[in-house]
């Protein structure tokens, strides 16, 4: 043994011990055996490598283990249409996450503002009044202007064979124009008050549908009664 250890030192390489030695080749075998075969199907044919073969490209890719076992498959690359429908498809998704966190809050909303159905009606009455105001005041005007009218049309009967006055002319048009400016008013206001009525309908009935649901309208801290406060008891 003394000369082949010599005949090493002389070399310049030291002898492993034997214990070492037989690790190393362990963890050699360990790492063959667990190195990936890859093999894929594309054009008809099968390809297979220690490395992804360059014919995968677009193909799917079997990594398996030397026994043959499946590993995992590498999904071949997304083609520019298959991106685009994936992101159509995940902006799809997130529109109608924002959808129902929307439906949500006004939800959330509905039930903080009504503690039943008598109040919605309450507040639909108090946001039709001011539509109702404006279309009194103009059907007033309305009249008014009839009745301008039927004095200029009086006045006329005076200049039959006659050319009527400048003044009486002016003053058709100018009712014309103002008759027209208040039934266009009256036609918005009543426009406005579809729109009203349309919202508190549409909230009274999911109002409706959540507490069949068995939600129910958030409590309000009710007002103190003011004979507790003694600041003023006794006032």
């Amino acid at each position: 043994m003394e000369p082949d250890s010599k005949s090493a030192a002389l070399c310049g390489v030291q002898p492993l011990p034997l214990a070492i030695g037989a690790a190393l080749l362990v963890a050699a075998a360990s790492v063959a055996a667990q190195s990936s075969i890859f093999s894929c199907t594309a054009n008809g044919r099968t390809f297979s490598g220690d490395r992804p073969p360059p014919e995968c490209a677009n193909s799917d890719i079997r990594e398996l283990n030397r026994d043959g076992s499946l590993r995992r498959v590498i999904a071949r690359p997304l083609t520019i249409d298959e991106q685009r429908a994936r992101a159509l498809e995940a902006k799809k998704v997130l529109e109608e996450e924002e959808k129902t966190m929307s439906q949500r809050r006004r939800d959330r909303s509905l039930l903080e503002a009504y503690a039943n159905e008598e109040e919605i009606e309450a507040a639909r009455a108090k946001a039709l009044d001011s539509s109702q105001v404006v279309i009194a005041r103009s059907t007033q005007r309305i009249e008014n202007l009839k009745i301008e009218k039927k004095r200029l049309e009086d006045e006329s009967e005076f200049y039959k064979k006659r050319e009527v006055p400048d003044n009486i002319k002016r003053g058709f048009i100018l009712n014309t124009q103002s008759t027209s400016a208040e039934e266009k008013v009256i036609t918005e206001a009543r426009a406005e008050m579809q729109r009203i009525n349309e919202r508190f309908d549409a909230e009274k009935k999911r109002f409706r549908e959540l507490l069949a649901q068995g939600a129910r309208p958030v409590q309000r801290n009710p007002e103190p009664d003011i004979l507790l406060d003694p600041r003023f008891r006794g006032k």
